[in-house]
């Protein structure tokens, strides 16, 4: 049974079908109670007209002063009875002695059969507050009917300082042949219409879910490196749709970075194994023979760059791959752009310097920033360092800070405009850049790794001069 209600179209069925129970049985139950109140109604009605038609002969003859004779009055009883088509009809004439509380029978009709209706204490309190108005009750007395009786009481007027009342009752049956056939038919036309609602509803479902159990056998044939495959949409849910091209989405998402991190793995390979090549190569001619001091150190010059450069491929590789937004985050504050700007403009004027090239700043505004100065410090370097590298010797390097804006423009090797969208991937170097300068390709993957971090943005341009300019947009 667990099992079975782990099974969704089994769960949506047995909540719809519950639901819709309710709903019929609520709906049928108001169709049965609705008749019955009909039915107590028209008693009521036929009670009302009877007990009404004998008060008002009995008030136009005391009203004319004539003598009331009881044994008309009984006859009347039957006569009316006859007059109304009532088949069984059960009526009593009353006197009441308030003072001694004791009702007397005057007379009683033939269905009666020698028996008495009921007088219910409450009735002559009620009678006494509005005695023009007729009280219902029911009761019981299986020697005259099995069913229950319902019976209207009417006051009539006061003879010899008792009050005459008139009861007349019929019998009433809650559970009558049309009621029954009316349950019945109730029962099978609700319980065939919730089955067939019940059958066209499962059917819904299985053709929803057996779209969804395509688009999963879909999935799972699916592997991350299938980097052109996509789900078709089914047309035949919205939701479905949404659903697929949610995981579209997703799934797109996974295959570009599954092909960046495959070829981030092949270009830090690379990257990593040149230099150590090369120091295998350096250790390998320093082994073969026994040479000078000056060639061992020329060697191990040689050795240290490699491991220099190294390191510094290894720092920039952890620094992509273990630094999350949200730990940066952690640890921004307010910090003035300008001075950052300042200082590591100061740090690389020696660099500069010794390429002969000249830091001009054109514009300084000053404004700060959510930022860390670490972060932003890398980001300048970064830029102002690879400025320095792809410019002509003897040439100058341009920096302008306006608000939420810095600009860095050098004159050199250029960057090819179908090269420009690829600059930001790692260990990605232009083939100008690579004949021109060594690097490792990791310093604009830090950048923009960063200015995500800030909401900011990276352009590359041409200038008209013909000169490469880099502007952040923070």
């Amino acid at each position: 049974m667990k099992t079975l209600f782990k099974n969704l179209k089994f769960r949506l069925l047995f909540a719809l079908g519950l639901i819709l129970f309710g709903f019929f049985y609520a709906f049928g139950s108001g169709v049965i109670y609705t008749m019955k109140k009909s039915q107590e109604r028209s008693i009521e009605a036929s009670l009302t007209a009877y007990a009404k038609d004998l008060q008002h002969d009995y008030i136009e003859r005391s009203g004319k002063g004539q003598t009331i004779d009881f044994d008309e009055l009984k006859e009347e009883l039957d006569e009316v009875k006859e007059e109304f088509d009532i088949p069984l009809l059960y009526a009593q004439l009353l006197s009441y002695k308030i003072a001694s509380q004791e009702p007397t029978i005057i007379a009683k009709s033939e269905d009666l059969k020698g028996e008495s209706l009921k007088l219910k204490d409450d009735l002559i309190q009620n009678i006494l507050e509005a005695p023009e108005k007729i009280y219902f009750s029911e009761s019981k007395n299986r020697t005259l009917t099995k069913n229950k009786i319902y019976i209207g009481t009417l006051f009539l007027g006061i003879h010899e300082n008792q009050m005459l009342l008139l009861q007349c009752a019929m019998p009433y049956d809650k559970r009558t042949p049309e009621i029954e056939k009316m349950k019945e038919a109730l029962w099978i036309g609700l319980s065939l219409l919730l089955t067939i609602v019940l059958l066209l509803a499962s059917f819904l479902i299985s053709v929803s879910l057996r779209n969804v159990q395509n688009v999963t056998n879909a999935v799972r044939k699916m592997g991350i490196q299938d980097t052109h495959k996509s789900l078709p949409k089914s047309y035949i849910a919205k939701e479905i749709d949404d659903l697929i091209e949610t995981f579209n989405t997703l799934l797109g998402n996974l295959q570009h970075a599954y092909a960046q991190v495959k070829q981030f793995g092949q270009n830090a390979s690379h990257e990593l194994k040149t230099p150590l090549t090369i120091m295998q190569g350096e250790i390998e001619v320093g082994l073969r023979k026994e040479r000078s001091g000056a060639e061992y150190q020329a060697i191990l010059h040689k050795i240290n760059h490699q491991l220099s450069h190294l390191h510094e491929v290894i720092e920039k590789i952890l620094f992509l791959s273990s630094n999350t937004k949200n730990e940066l985050i952690k640890h921004f504050s307010e910090i003035y752009v300008d001075e950052v700007l300042l200082e590591v403009i100061e740090e690389k004027k020696s660099v500069a310097h010794h390429r002969g090239i000249t830091l001009t700043l054109d514009a300084l505004e000053p404004f700060s920033l959510q930022s860390n100065a670490v972060l932003l410090k890398m980001v300048f370097s970064n830029l102002i360092d690879n400025a320095i590298k792809y410019a002509f010797e003897n040439t100058q390097v341009h920096i302008a800070l306006h608000v939420k804006r810095l600009s860095i423009e050098n004159e050199g090797i250029g960057i090819d405009t179908q090269e420009m969208a690829q600059l930001c991937e790692p260990f990605y170097r232009g083939q100008k850049s690579k004949e021109y300068a060594k690097g490792s390709g990791l310093g604009l993957a830090i950048v923009k790794n960063i200015l995500e971090v800030h909401h900011a943005r990276l352009h590359f341009s041409r200038t008209e001069k013909n000169t490469t300019m880099v502007s952040i947009h923070f």
